[in-house]
């Protein structure tokens, strides 16, 4: 928990945080990692305002190829704090903190499944894998026929020779 107090009453300027979490469960695709987020909160005429980094260092499988790779992009952490809202309609727009603290822990993990992507690649060019001998297409071609083709998309050719 992310103590406020000091700063709510005003003998802080700012509160200042550095936490690290396990991350390792926070998608299906990642194998293991944690995140450290850092920054600080201040108070800006009752709002309080919360301001960071939150820097991932995760285990990811690819989605193309299927290899375990290192995944660490940054995400800039920002969220407004409040202990009230006054419409259910905002409850998405504010961090709730209950006792002048706020759960800083929880508030990492919510941004890092809506910030992660949906699915992973070790690469942006990532070829992935042949689909006939399952091989890794990064390290190389593989050697199989693909000149083959599926019939069942032979009308389209009939349609473009037409034209």
């Amino acid at each position: 928990m992310l103590d406020l107090k000091k700063l709510i009453e005003g003998s802080a300027d700012s509160a200042e945080f550095d936490v690290t979490v396990d991350a390792g469960d926070v998608s299906a695709d990642v194998v293991s990692g944690a995140a450290r987020a850092y920054g600080k909160v201040t108070n800006h005429s009752g709002l309080l305002l919360l301001e960071g980094t939150l820097e991932p260092d995760l285990r990811a499988v690819c989605g193309r190829c299927g290899n375990v790779f290192e995944y660490a992009v940054p995400v800039p952490l920002r969220a407004k704090i409040t202990d009230k809202v006054a419409d259910s309609a905002d409850e998405d727009e504010f961090v709730l903190m209950s006792d002048c603290a706020v759960d800083i822990e929880e508030l990492i993990r919510t941004t890092l499944v809506l910030e992660l992507p949906t699915r992973f690649l070790c690469r942006e060019d990532c070829k992935g894998l042949c689909p006939k001998c399952g091989a890794d297409l990064n390290e190389g071609e593989c050697g199989c026929d693909h000149s083959e083709r599926d019939h069942r998309w032979d009308k389209l050719l009939d349609y473009f020779d037409k034209k």
